[in-house]
């Protein structure tokens, strides 16, 4: 099976006059490989390439978290600061929020898409977020008693590194980040800024895409709004092995999961990055969703292999950009990784059907050492094909399922789900 079939196959739904999509692969800190589908711009037919920017929504976090750690580098501010000493006008509500919780969304901060209409007409920003919690009287639950993602503390984060730098985010972003490591395509959203190499984000509205590039949320800049291409990721990632921008204690802080009684070795969340492990490897994600983008960025710090996949449009969810990140890290990993079987068997089936889906994972899985099966993976595939309402071959990989895995429920599970519809 040639690989670039396989690629074509995982972007299919971005090929043609559609809106686009963008990856990079990574392997120690080279370029494998850079890609791009569809177009950047439908309305000036313009093709994304490698140097598209797109607005990366929560994929940002992991930049505002680097900003937030320089200054603890420099000695400007601790785990343990205080959001009211750095914001001294915010309600005592908050005076236990320490920096740590904001980095590790253990804040307890509500959120702002509740406390301001989805549909209003004018844009919020960065201090409009910090005026919305300002009125509120308490928090979700006490700082650091529990996690919930939280945008709102995002937010503050790029307010708190303002108010610590004395400058706008969006400068010290470029100052300390951006021009340091050679990120010369990337940059922090501002509403009137002339964004070079800009994808502009869509909908698909039943016969057409139609341009849906901003909402209510789309100026805030700490927990979504920078713009960046997949060819400046190289220099990001480099970054975070070499010790450039901080230390590297506070480097491997970053990538480590916290809870309440601090830094632990099980899955969780870091500072701007989701962490877990499979069969002993340590792998670091993050998603991206806004209004006309969905993004994702995988890295496998042991392999040195890393994978983002940005994409101008908002009509496909994060597990399906997921499930490319990670099939794209194990097919560029020099075999060190398995390949998610998953991913072949949708391409046999979309070939030649799913009658005969179980020889075909028997014939498959004779080769050892080369394909990955994960009954997770198996049912979101019979899912998959439920949403699309191709019927057949949910019920096909749901009984397949069944019988390959029987002391599982996940057979069982989809389908009820399926003779439910």
């Amino acid at each position: 099976m040639r690989q670039q079939d396989l690629i074509n196959f995982l972007f299919q739904d971005y090929i043609g006059e559609k809106p686009s999509a963008s990856f990079i692969v990574i392997k120690d800190g080279k370029i494998k490989e850079c890609q791009s589908f569809g177009y950047a711009d439908l309305e000036n037919k313009v093709l994304a390439n490698c140097e598209t920017n797109y607005r990366l929504g929560s994929v940002t976090k992991q930049f505002t978290a680097m900003a937030v750690l320089i200054l603890i580098n420099k000695g400007k501010l601790n785990y343990e600061t205080k959001l009211t000493e750095v914001i001294p006008e915010f309600p005592d509500y908050g005076k236990e929020i320490t920096i740590k919780d904001l980095l590790s969304h253990r804040s307890g901060l509500q959120s702002y898409s509740k406390l301001y209409p989805r549909n209003a007409e004018e844009q919020l920003v960065d201090k409009d977020v910090l005026n919305l919690l300002i009125e509120q009287d308490g928090l979700l639950f006490p700082a650091n008693s529990n996690y919930k993602y939280s945008n709102s503390g995002y937010a503050i984060l790029a307010l708190i590194i303002e108010r610590l730098s004395g400058k706008t985010f969006k400068d010290f972003m470029d100052k300390e980040i951006f021009e340091k490591i050679g990120m010369t395509n990337s940059t922090v959203y501002l509403n009137d800024l002339d964004i070079k190499n800009r994808a502009q984000g869509y909908k698909f509205n039943d016969t057409i895409y139609e341009n849906k590039d901003q909402n209510t949320w789309s100026a805030i800049q700490g927990d979504g709004g920078i713009y960046s291409s997949v060819s400046d990721y190289v220099h990001w990632d480099r970054s975070l092995y070499d010790g450039k921008l901080i230390k590297l204690d506070l480097r491997n802080d970053a990538v480590s999961s916290w809870d309440k009684h601090g830094k632990t070795q099980e899955k969780g969340y870091g500072f701007g990055w989701g962490v877990f492990f499979k069969n002993d490897i340590k792998y670091l994600i993050h998603g991206g969703s806004t209004t006309g983008f969905r993004n994702y960025s995988l890295r496998i710090p042991s392999e040195k292999i890393s994978v983002v996949i940005y994409t101008n449009t908002g009509d496909y969810d994060t597990w399906r950009l997921r499930r490319k990140a990670f099939f794209l890290a194990s097919l560029y990993s020099d075999n060190q990784l398995l390949l998610p079987i998953d991913v072949i068997l949708e391409k046999e089936i979309s070939t030649n059907g799913s009658e005969n889906i179980k020889d075909y994972y028997n014939k498959l899985t004779t080769e050892q050492d080369k394909y990955e099966t994960s009954i997770k993976d198996l049912t979101s595939l019979g899912f998959l094909y439920l949403s699309k309402k191709e019927n057949e071959n949910s019920l096909n990989v749901f009984t397949f399922i069944k019988t390959l895995f029987p002391n599982h429920h996940n057979g069982f599970f989809g389908l009820a789900q399926y003779y439910k519809t």
